[in-house]
């Protein structure tokens, strides 16, 4: 639809006056020279002097309101009253130049748009028509799915420009380049779905496509510096129309298989959803099959680093790593029901230094639960993999910048977690000095007054199943210096360490120590 503007542009800086009824032209089928008219149309532009178009406007009966560019010449000045709903633009140019400039801009706009419908009408692709059109204004143009990755683009660059040589090179924007599409400080103009973006030199016009307030696509316009009297914005908006119409047709059922898996797993971690039977019937409508072995990744993000993640973009980068698998955001949180045919053994089939590039770069963090073949036990998988994060985020060791949290490594403290709770609900104080080894607070006694670390000492040592070798390895000693450090908690514990049931109950009691002071953030009460 032909919008004012799209011909207010076109006469730009001889503009002296303008009042602005109605936006949209709908179905100009001309343009009629102002003379002596006994009725004027909405259908027509009228082009006439001053003084003519001023005595018609208030002279002539009128079926709707009209549109006027009136020249000025016959005037030394203008002032304009109110003219009601009509559109009235005063232009210093003469009447041929107003008439000839606005036939270019009609005749280039009816171009623009009986291509675009003849595409349509032929059957072409949307690769053709947006070639079409690039190839028509000289310009590049993309359309970018929410991930900001190419769905079709233009087949040749009309110029050199950073943004469209990236989309033809890796097929999608860096999550880098995204962000000047949507940093305020480079925004021109910006209504409703369009926005100008001015960056490096070079202008870039943006259409949203929506269904259902779900952004569909973006239509990626690189303004050719020669592209000079040009409407693009208006010309993008009637392009977005058609691209609309190839979107919607591919795009529906991929919006509502997405809804259900986001609906999938809201209902089931809020147990709205947990009869076996009922949960196998929803597993039918999620996009892509579950293998035999699922587990949850629970991806969760720094808020004060990146409070507003750009979940499409990143799961669109996930899409890489978890290949046809259900994900959906929840509460903030990306969560992936991650499935493979074989039982897991170490770790899952993902690639894991991957995720963790992708994680480093958005400041994020992820827990992976443990993988079991009962689908009633995803929610447990959710809060297993939840629980991983909070923990390993507060317990793991500086030396290791850890983003990926697996449960078997945390399943000790997640144990150490839940009893925390349920001691402190049932003892109505959090003195978890009751549940630790005598032995390990004496030597914490020593610890504090002779600042040295051999509960930390014991603790590797028995993790490494007493090897001195391996804890000198991991703790950064000389084998010598640890030995001598074991004497010395022989000698304050006053037990044998050699008894399994004492090794055990040792490490439990520095998980619960550690537990204490480094996620709860208190200190024991020696």
């Amino acid at each position: 639809m032909l919008d004012i503007n799209y011909i207010i542009q076109a006469l730009d800086k001889t503009i002296l006056e303008k009042q602005i009824g109605f936006q949209n032209l709908k179905d100009v089928e001309g343009i009629i020279l102002l003379k002596n008219q006994k009725k004027l149309l909405g259908s027509y532009l009228y082009v006439g002097s001053y003084s003519d178009g001023l005595r018609l406007l208030k002279t002539c009966p009128f079926t709707a309101p009209v549109t006027m560019f009136l020249s000025a010449e016959d005037v030394n000045n203008t002032a304009l009253s109110s003219c009601g709903q009509h559109n009235v633009i005063i232009s210093t140019l003469d009447l041929i130049d107003i008439y000839n400039r606005i036939n270019l801009v009609l005749q280039n706009y009816r171009h623009w748009t009986s291509s675009l419908m003849k595409a349509l009408c032929t059957g072409q692709k949307l690769p053709q028509i947006v070639n079409m059109a690039s190839e028509m204004i000289r310009s590049q143009i993309f359309v970018l799915n929410s991930g900001y990755k190419v769905i079709a683009g233009s087949q040749f660059l009309y110029f050199e420009e950073p943004l469209s040589r990236e989309l033809d090179k890796n097929n999608w924007l860096s999550y880098e380049s995204s962000l000047l599409l949507s940093n305020p400080r480079h925004i021109k103009e910006q209504s409703d779905r369009y926005k100008l973006i001015t960056q490096g030199g070079f202008q870039y016009h943006l259409y949203e496509i929506k269904h259902h307030s779900c952004v569909l696509a973006t239509v990626f316009l690189a303004e050719n510096p020669q592209s000079k009297g040009i409407d693009l914005k208006n010309l993008l908006i009637e392009l977005s129309n058609t691209i609309t119409n190839f979107l919607l047709n591919d795009q529906e059922a991929v919006l509502e298989q997405n809804a259900l898996c986001a609906a999938f797993i809201k209902d089931i971690v809020e147990e709205k959803l947990a009869e076996p039977v009922e949960i196998q019937n929803r597993i039918r409508f999620l996009p892509n099959p579950l293998e035999a072995f699922c587990c949850v990744v629970l991806i969760t993000f720094d808020p004060v680093q990146l409070p507003d993640p750009p979940f499409s973009y990143i799961m669109q980068q996930l899409e890489e790593i978890f290949v046809h698998t259900n994900m959906a955001v929840y509460q903030n949180d990306i969560v992936i029901l991650h499935t493979q045919e074989g039982r897991p053994q170490a770790s899952m089939d993902f690639d894991y230094e991957k995720l963790d590039e992708l994680l480093k770069r958005y400041h994020a963090y992820a827990g992976v639960s443990n993988a079991s073949r009962h689908r009633v036990r995803i929610r447990t998988m959710y809060m297993i993999a939840s629980a991983t994060i909070r923990l390993g985020r507060a317990l793991r060791r500086e030396s290791l910048p850890e983003r990926i949290f697996s449960y078997e490594d945390y399943s000790m403290y997640y144990i150490v977690d839940l009893c925390a709770k349920q001691y402190m609900e049932d003892h109505h104080h959090d003195d978890l000095i009751y549940l630790i080894h005598p032995s390990i607070i004496k030597i914490c006694r020593y610890d504090a007054s002779h600042k040295t670390n051999l509960r930390d000492v014991l603790f590797f040592y028995l993790l490494c199943g007493c090897s001195l070798n391996r804890t000198a390895q991991i703790m950064y000693m000389h084998r010598n210096t640890v030995l001598n450090k074991l004497n010395k908690i022989n000698e304050i514990a006053e037990i044998p360490l050699e008894d399994g049931y004492t090794q055990q109950r040792m490490i439990m009691s520095c998980l619960i120590m550690r537990y204490y002071e480094d996620y709860m953030h208190m200190t024991i009460r020696l």
